[in-house]
């Protein structure tokens, strides 16, 4: 098939750029995987020697999203996770020597709050520089930041591989800690985890169409707008916005199953918080949501929950024609079902279909990533004083509305882990 032939976006990118791995050291021994065009992780299986090599199979298999691993492996074809028993390191690979990464993303996703990772990318830079660090290279990371590079020439030089894994662990976590104190922010996880994958420099990240790009010294220097349109990306992407898009905004995916839109239909985008509690066993925040429905009917019967199902303080917002409510008192899923029927939300069918319920909190966005409505906007707190030392709530969602303006009331039973879950979606209107 001749380029001129070919429609997919990803195969004539990869057709049209050169691939340079030059960057990265011991290619022979690293570990890659891909998300595949149909969504799924995958490893790579063979031992990738050089550019060409992976190049040809990024054409043939056309994939979303590429990563290599900052470590480099004995055998980087049978890399698993870490064991806590030596006796499991021969079945998930031996690590030789670990790059030392960092990750440093802003959001949401704007050239302003990218600049903010610029400046922050430069100080860890100049810190790394200032320790005798050498830094192995800069990228763009297509989307939301940056990520740094640099080698651990020193090493760990124990002999036995469990114990040389552990030391660097060690190691990374007091780099971090003193990286911390110099009140620059990264994400810990990656540097310290010495099983991570990173994208891969040269390759698409499918959030924003952008390409994860290598990036001088002089062009970490200077402002983003400098050199944000030299950035290689693909045709029909949506340029990355000057000013910080509203609160809940994410880029839609170039490659959802539903980017045909015919002319008669219109296709918006937006972002749900889904029910998950992360870190526990099958249990939910209570997310409600009511379209077309009057405030004070739909009031009242949030106050009746409270009272039939126990349930702590409920978190009301509007958004449009819709009514959104959030208790952040955690639930199983039956409990759940019962909840949603004796209010008649909307999201009732969602548990049995998707195995958790997402409620719309973000704007609606047009294809020009214009806003054309708000998102979600608290207007009522329901207090509920004689369930708040009773119940369970979410660490997750305390978070989720911190994060975006809703100081929540102190809990004394808190359980899940620190983190929520964003669901990016395109919606028909």
């Amino acid at each position: 098939m001749g380029i001129n032939s070919i429609s997919d976006p990803l195969e004539i990118f990869y057709n049209d750029n050169e691939l340079d791995l030059s960057v990265i050291s011991d290619l022979s021994r690293r570990h890659f995987r891909i998300i595949s065009s149909h969504g799924k992780f995958l490893k790579i299986k063979d031992r990738i020697n050089n550019s060409d090599q992976l190049k040809k199979k990024l054409i043939n298999l056309r994939p979303k999203d590429v990563y290599y691993s900052t470590s480099t492996y004995l055998n980087p074809t049978t890399v698993g996770p870490r064991g806590k028993e030596r006796s499991i390191l021969t079945k998930s690979g031996i690590v030789m020597k670990n790059d030392i990464s960092f990750d440093l993303d802003r959001e949401p996703l704007s050239i302003r709050n990218l600049e903010k990772a610029r400046k922050d990318c430069k100080r860890l830079i100049d810190f790394m520089d200032g320790k005798g660090y050498s830094l192995k290279y800069i990228a763009f990371s297509g989307s939301k930041g940056f990520h740094v590079i640099y080698e651990d020439k020193e090493g760990v030089s124990i002999a036995d591989p469990f114990e040389r894994e552990m030391e660097i662990i060690k190691i990374r976590k007091e780099l971090v800690n003193k990286i911390k104190e110099q009140g620059i922010s990264i994400d810990s996880a990656i540097t310290v985890d010495t099983r991570r994958i990173i994208r891969l420099p040269g390759t698409i990240n499918s959030k924003t169409g952008y390409a994860c790009t290598l990036l001088t010294r002089s062009q970490i220097d200077q402002p983003i707008i400098n050199w944000i349109s030299d950035i290689p990306r693909l045709s029909g992407s949506v340029k990355i916005p000057s000013f910080t898009w509203p609160k809940f905004l994410a880029l839609p995916s170039l490659f959802s199953k539903k980017t045909k839109v015919t002319p008669t239909k219109r296709i918006v985008y937006t972002t749900f918080i889904t029910s998950s509690v992360l870190g526990t066993k099958g249990r939910h925040a209570v997310l409600l949501s009511f379209k077309n429905r009057k405030f004070a009917r739909v009031i009242r019967k949030l106050e009746k929950a409270i009272e039939t199902y126990r349930l702590t303080d409920i978190y009301v917002f509007r958004s449009g024609n819709e009514i959104q409510a959030i208790s952040l008192k955690t639930v199983q899923r039956n409990r759940y079902q019962k909840i949603m029927d004796f209010v008649g939300s909307n999201c009732n069918t969602q548990l049995e279909k998707f195995g958790r319920v997402a409620v719309r909190m973000g704007p609606l966005v047009n294809s020009a990533m214009q806003e054309i409505q708000k998102p979600a906007e608290f207007v009522k707190l329901l207090k509920s004083f004689g369930e708040r030392e009773k119940n369970y709530v979410s660490a997750g969602h305390i978070l989720f509305l911190e994060r975006h303006g809703v100081p929540s009331v102190e809990y004394p039973l808190i359980h899940g882990s620190a983190e929520f879950k964003l669901v990016d979606a395109e919606i028909k209107v």
